[in-house]
């Protein structure tokens, strides 16, 4: 049994496998790692199962890595193999100039991507921050860009802006219409605010590779905006924990 575990800034998740299969799932909240406390539901994990490796994903610092390391070595008395980004991996090579500053979960979504099919692909994660990475036929990384999530962006404006904050219930909605409220105007506004980005990195890949690329979605909202996306897309939440097998093998 491997234990994988894909920490982000506001939100992780785990998942067990055996024989290669996912046995069983779940998530809990980073901050409770950053808290020092163990995660809900894996005191339950330690009497259930025992992992043979703990391979992680980790974007969120340090004092959450340490945190984890401790809980790991005090549930399942095993070492912590942590992802790192390396300038070549499965077939892949790093577009940035320093390796060291591409976060590892975009690059696990990355490898998990081609690793998938050898083409040229966009791959985009749609959590605390929306990610959109390049990579062409050859495995070559193109670089990328990071604009601010859907979440992240409703935050600000409630902070603000006095529009937003007489707004009453900023709830996504599956619709890309012209709002005709305050809450519609600013949740599609979002939307097609990210999903204009999507098309606009698409253009320039499209450029690059002479080619329709493949769209990957991951992450968070990436079921949202799946829905919403009307371009040939495959989703797949569990992208970046499927880079794990190939970055740590």
């Amino acid at each position: 049994m491997i234990l994988e575990i894909d920490i982000g800034n506001t939100r992780g998740k785990w998942r067990l496998l055996e024989e290669g299969r996912v046995n069983t799932r779940g998530h809990f909240g980073t901050a409770e790692l950053r808290e020092g406390r163990m995660p809900g539901g894996w005191d339950k994990l330690r009497l259930e199962t025992q992992p043979k490796r703990v391979r992680v994903v980790n974007v969120a610092g340090p004092v959450v890595a340490e945190s984890l390391v401790e809980h790991v070595r005090a549930l399942f008395s095993l070492e912590v193999e942590f992802a790192q980004v390396l300038t070549e991996c499965a077939g892949v090579a790093c577009g940035y100039d320093n390796h060291r500053l591409l976060g590892a979960d975009r690059w696990l979504a990355i490898l998990a991507a081609y690793g998938r099919v050898q083409r040229a692909a966009l791959i985009v994660d749609c959590g605390s921050a929306v990610t959109l990475d390049l990579i062409d036929n050859n495995g070559e990384h193109l670089g990328g860009y990071v604009v601010p999530g859907i979440g992240l962006m409703q935050r600000s404006l409630r902070l603000d802006t006095h529009a937003a904050k007489s707004a009453e219930g900023l709830i996504l909605m599956e619709s890309l219409g012209a709002g005709r409220n305050t809450d519609e105007a600013i949740n599609r506004g979002l939307l097609l605010m990210v999903l204009g980005a999507i098309d606009r990195a698409l253009a320039e890949l499209r450029e690059c590779t002479g080619e329709e690329p493949i769209i990957w979605l991951t992450g968070g909202d990436g079921a949202l905006l799946c829905s919403l996306y009307q371009k040939e897309h495959h989703l797949v939440p569990e992208l970046v924990l499927d880079g794990l097998a190939l970055s740590n093998p």
